[in-house]
């Protein structure tokens, strides 16, 4: 099992004029040794989310006027 960290940022400014970037975890990513992938949000404890390749792409949809 592969664990991986899901993290987001914040880019904000010193008083002295310094950019700075603070990272947050936000879950986990784990990749099973036969390569299924689930994703937990740490603002979403229980739930656990699957991820998939995506099959193909869906067809575009032209509405009438």
């Amino acid at each position: 099992m592969h664990i991986l960290n899901v993290c987001t940022k914040k880019v904000y400014e010193e008083k002295n004029g310094e950019k700075k970037i603070k990272w947050y975890r936000a879950g986990i990513l784990k990749v099973s040794d036969a390569g299924k992938m689930y994703l937990q949000l740490f603002h979403q404890p229980q739930t656990e989310f699957f991820i998939f390749e995506k099959e193909k792409p869906l067809p575009e949809i032209q509405l009438e006027k």
